[in-house]
């Protein structure tokens, strides 16, 4: 399955961010890229890109694009551009040849489910000229309603498409499944009312019953992801949705729920814009908590106190590396081990320096007992973590309802730090720890007996 993207146009609304639009940067990823990627994880290996106002940089940008992440990106020159987006798919019928195809749009962010969704159409057998995917929620706060594409439909086709339109039961996504027909009713348009827009051939299609409506809430998820970045306005309006959708991770204890990832979402939009790379974000972390180790072991409650901030800090600054791979489409195999391992090394060295700085004090064999307690007990949570959220998620169709983990753990180690009760917060760490291990294997062992 092949995929046209029309990025011709000259986005003069953009101008002042970049030239050509589609290279606009949105949190360090170019929207075009941005689009590509996307299809690229729902399956599409081949693109065909349009190019036309300043062409040279977008056609050197995708010329690299395209062997770095092992797709075929074509870029076809639109001697037309100036006359309207649909001259795009005139241009590129060569390209896209004579099989069903998507049009996604240059500057329109879609949900990769949304993706999936039209090509399983497409590999069902699609019988329709043309599938737009149209989003029914007409409150999304996402979508400039002065500007948005507005459609009427009837029984699953549209009937009714332009700016303006009222009433209208959805919005143009800018996402199509489309096939030769959708050539012949741009020459139509073109020809017979000298409006060669992709509009204006949907509106065609759709006078012939031609045109169908992929519900984007019914058919993709009821909480599916799209946005038209359209102005700097737009602009940052994708900016804060993206950096939203990095909430509520299924694996987040309560600590990084409420305190860490907000702090770390901000950091995460900084760092977004710096030439750093998840794995040197994870080593990073891991050198702020030995340092905070390092610290906290040596004698004083000012010593103590600042070695708990820094553990909270490296806390913090643990959630970047995730949420920036997400960002930029870096996630890896690689980088999550890395950064488990890291984070395990982390555990240790931190509760050693804070058993260090507490027998140094009493000179009590007893409190590195409670250290070893706390290290071991630490361990094992870590390690029968992915084991009981896979079962949590067997039983409840999600992961567990509540989650005690790294971040709890650093958390009670900052406290304890800051207000010079270091004994305590090994007590309570190991007391902690160890009970949830507990737990954990009576809950695996009455799931066993259960099945």
């Amino acid at each position: 399955m092949r995929c046209l993207i029309p990025a011709a146009g000259r986005g003069s609304r953009l101008a002042r961010v970049a030239e050509p639009k589609p290279l606009a940067p949105l949190l360090g990823v170019p929207l075009i890229e941005r689009v590509i990627r996307t299809a690229a994880r729902a399956g599409v290996r081949e693109f065909c890109v349009t190019v036309g106002h300043a062409a040279e940089p977008l056609r050197r940008h995708l010329e690299a694009l395209g062997p770095r992440l092992g797709l075929d990106i074509r870029c076809v020159a639109n001697p037309d551009w100036e006359a309207g987006n649909g001259t795009s798919v005139l241009a590129a019928r060569a390209c896209l040849g004579e099989g069903p195809f998507l049009i996604l749009m240059a500057d329109h962010l879609v949900d990769e489910r949304t993706v999936r969704a039209l090509l399983r159409r497409a590999e069902a057998g699609h019988t329709h000229d043309l599938l737009l995917a149209v989003d029914t929620d007409l409150g999304n706060p996402l979508v400039d309603p002065d500007d948005v594409t507005r459609v009427r439909l009837e029984d699953g086709r549209i009937t009714a498409i332009g700016k303006g339109l009222a009433p209208c039961d959805g919005y143009d996504t800018g996402a199509f499944l489309a096939g030769p027909a959708l050539f012949e009713a741009m020459e139509r348009a073109w020809r017979e009312q000298g409006e060669p827009s992709l509009t204006a051939a949907v509106r065609l299609l759709a006078a012939e019953g031609r045109a169908h409506a992929l519900d984007l809430r019914r058919a993709v998820a009821a909480d599916a992801f799209w946005i038209d970045v359209d102005d700097a306005r737009a602009l940052r309006r994708a900016e804060e949705a993206l950096l939203r959708r990095l909430r509520n991770k299924a694996t987040d204890g309560p600590v990084s729920r409420w305190l860490n990832r907000p702090l770390s979402i901000r950091l995460t939009r900084h760092l977004a814009r710096l030439p750093v790379t998840p794995n040197q974000l994870s080593l990073a972390t891991f050198a702020l908590g030995c340092l905070a180790a390092l610290v906290m072991a040596l004698p004083g409650p000012l010593a103590l106190a600042l070695g708990g901030l820094l553990a909270q800090a490296s806390s913090v600054l643990d959630g970047c590396d995730g949420e920036l791979a997400r960002l930029r489409f870096q996630e890896s195999d690689f980088g999550g081990w890395l950064d488990a391992v890291l984070d395990r090394y982390a555990d240790g060295f931190l509760l050693a320096g804070l058993t260090w700085h507490v027998y140094a004090a009493t000179g009590a064999a007893a409190h590195l007992l409670v250290g070893l307690l706390a290290v071991t007990g630490s361990f094992a949570l870590s390690y029968t973590a992915d084991k009981y959220d896979g079962l949590m998620r067997a039983r409840l169709g999600r992961g567990a309802p509540w989650r005690l983990g790294r971040d709890v753990r650093v958390f009670i180690v900052f406290l304890g730090a800051v207000l010079n009760a270091a004994l305590a917060a090994l007590v309570v760490v190991a007391a902690l720890m160890n009970a949830e291990v507990a737990r954990r294997i009576w809950v695996a062992r009455r799931a066993a007996a259960a099945a």
